[in-house]
């Protein structure tokens, strides 16, 4: 794939991400919407950042990521609901993650 294409494509979704939020600050006034309406589009954006999520912490190109990953994830999660700050998170995952790798597990 050539750079350009790439470059052209990451482009595109910028100038349509940036469409949209525009869109919805001009619209935002003028729309009302049921509390069902706003509800379900607020499960909606959970729903899909959870499906990202879940697939960047399983998968890595077309295959399975490995045990190191998942792990990592797993304890990131489990400092966040146990209410650590941010960067503790991130760092004692980072460092499951990368012990897990160094002993081999993939």
């Amino acid at each position: 794939m050539s750079h350009a294409l790439i470059i052209g494509g990451i482009a595109l979704l910028a100038a349509g991400t940036y469409l949209l939020r525009f869109a919805g600050f001009k619209l935002g006034n003028r729309l009302s919407l049921s509390p069902a309406a706003n509800a379900l589009l607020a499960d909606a954006a959970t729903t899909l950042l959870l499906s990202v999520a879940a697939i960047s912490t399983f998968y890595e190109g077309e295959g399975f990521a490995g045990l190191a990953r998942p792990t990592g994830v797993a304890v990131a999660a489990f400092l966040a609901w146990r209410g650590r700050p941010l960067i503790v998170v991130i760092l004692v995952a980072a460092a499951i993650t990368a012990g897990l790798r160094l002993l081999g597990l993939k």
